[in-house]
């Protein structure tokens, strides 16, 4: 059974050779390859190299263009810089006035590098796996690009002093995120991974008008082209997790500050399924074999079984690969 396979299984409830395993690898993966951060971020070669090695490596039921969440806020204009072997740098607030936002652009996919990079990286992977991989595209959430174009702080107080404004923004950002979304299915992905992190950070008021409403609408439109759809929103996610389960995505990311998920698997659709939710630096980064096991165990049965194992957000680079081996190998164990 093909990672593909199993992963279309798994959503519809139906019988597999074992759980999925979908690890977010970006730093680690690219320590584990050997390959300088900022080639695994804009050589599209590189990254694909650096991905399909380490599906291989730690049994891993996708490959994906995360690497950082800048690609699109460049094509906005920013100035990024990149690091040789390190994280890449946004010191500039694109938009400090909140007038400045009546020259956000439509985009034009194909004039900005970064995009560029993210469909080839996608055609790569088409390329050489062909249909036997999940190939995951990304696109950032409204309201997290919104953020990194006007800082949270400034998009903090946005909400309260300039909600019209906001709104305006949030639509365009909105249709270039659809935009792009169908170039990455275009180009070969079968899933589209949302990540929305600021809606974490914003209480549930706000984040069902800024939030819920575009994260659905993308989610429609990723299943109207005929892809699975990932959520991912970092932080605690208690107090929204009924509504980003409601948003349809096929699979909802959990992260470990969710303490207990034993509420929530009864609100799961009959395709929907969780992902999660293991601390990356307490138990992945510095737990034992046994732990790991222990805290996945725990995992699945919070979910009743509607889980594919994961940490709960990016894995460290400084976690063993033995570690992430014990966490795939979970996977397997007979019974668990």
């Amino acid at each position: 059974m093909n990672s593909y396979e199993r992963m279309t299984r798994f959503l519809r409830g139906e019988e597999t050779d074992r759980l999925p395993f979908m690890p977010i690898l970006m730093r680690f993966c690219a320590r584990h390859t050997g390959t300088k951060y900022r080639d695994f971020i804009l050589s599209p070669e590189e990254h694909c190299r650096s991905n399909i090695a380490c599906a291989n490596a730690f049994a891993s039921d996708w490959v994906n263009v995360m690497s950082d969440p800048y690609g699109e806020l460049e094509a906005y204009g920013a100035s990024i810089e990149y690091p040789e072997d390190s994280l890449p740098l946004d010191k500039i607030i694109l938009f400090q006035e909140i007038r400045d936002l009546a020259r956000l652009p439509r985009l034009d996919m194909g004039a900005h590098p970064r995009l560029r990079g993210r469909l080839e990286e996608l055609r790569i992977f088409r390329r050489d796996l062909g249909g036997s991989q999940v190939i995951c595209g990304w696109i950032e959430g409204p309201l997290a690009e919104y953020c990194d174009l006007r800082s949270l702080a400034n998009a903090c107080y946005d909400l309260y002093d300039h909600p019209a404004e906001m709104a305006a923004a949030m639509e365009i950002i909105h249709a270039n995120a659809r935009d792009f979304a169908t170039l990455q299915v275009e180009a070969g992905a079968n899933m589209i991974g949302i990540g929305d992190a600021a809606c974490s950070q914003i209480g549930p008021e706000f984040y069902l008008q800024y939030g819920f409403p575009y994260e659905k609408k993308l989610v429609e439109h990723i299943h109207g082209l005929g892809a699975l759809a990932k959520l991912h929103i970092c932080g605690n996610t208690s107090a929204i997790l009924p509504d980003m389960i409601k948003t349809g995505a096929d699979i909802v990311d959990v992260d470990h500050l969710v303490k207990n998920m034993s509420p929530y698997p009864e609100l799961l659709g009959p395709h929907q399924v969780f992902c999660g939710n293991l601390d990356p630096v307490r138990v992945l980064q510095n737990g034992t074999t046994q732990a790991i096991i222990q805290e996945a165990r725990a995992a699945r049965r919070q979910t009743k079984g509607r889980l594919i194992l994961s940490g709960g957000c990016e894995i460290t680079p400084d976690t063993p690969p033995e570690n992430l081996s014990a966490l795939a190998g979970c996977c397997r164990l007979a019974g668990f």
